[in-house]
């Protein structure tokens, strides 16, 4: 470099960089949230394999699963606006609903 100035003093190798890091951020969004995603996903399978197991030993109890509908009906998340708290509302809920099915 000229006049002594190092390679990160030159804007164009620091948009190199940041164009560069920016893209690996890019790269790990993708992976967490599919992993975020696919928790999710487990969980609430998990669930219904816990409602049907409850229903055929018969320790299902109306109680718990109107209370489980409630929560399920009070949810309210715009998926088109691909928000983080709609994430989290769910996120909430699955764990919600899990207390209520651990405490059976």
């Amino acid at each position: 470099m000229a006049n002594g100035a190092s390679r990160a003093d030159n804007p164009k190798a620091l948009h190199a960089v940041a164009k560069q890091r920016l893209l690996l951020i890019n790269g790990l969004l993708d992976e967490v949230a599919r992993t975020y995603v696919a928790r999710l996903h487990r969980e609430i399978a998990e669930l219904t394999k816990a409602l049907d197991r409850a229903a055929r030993d018969g320790s299902l109890r109306d109680k718990e699963l109107r209370s489980i509908l409630k929560k399920i009906e009070h949810l309210q998340i715009d998926p088109e606006r691909g928000r983080r708290k709609d994430l989290k509302k769910i996120d909430g809920l699955i764990g919600e609903i899990q207390a209520v099915i651990e405490a059976w």
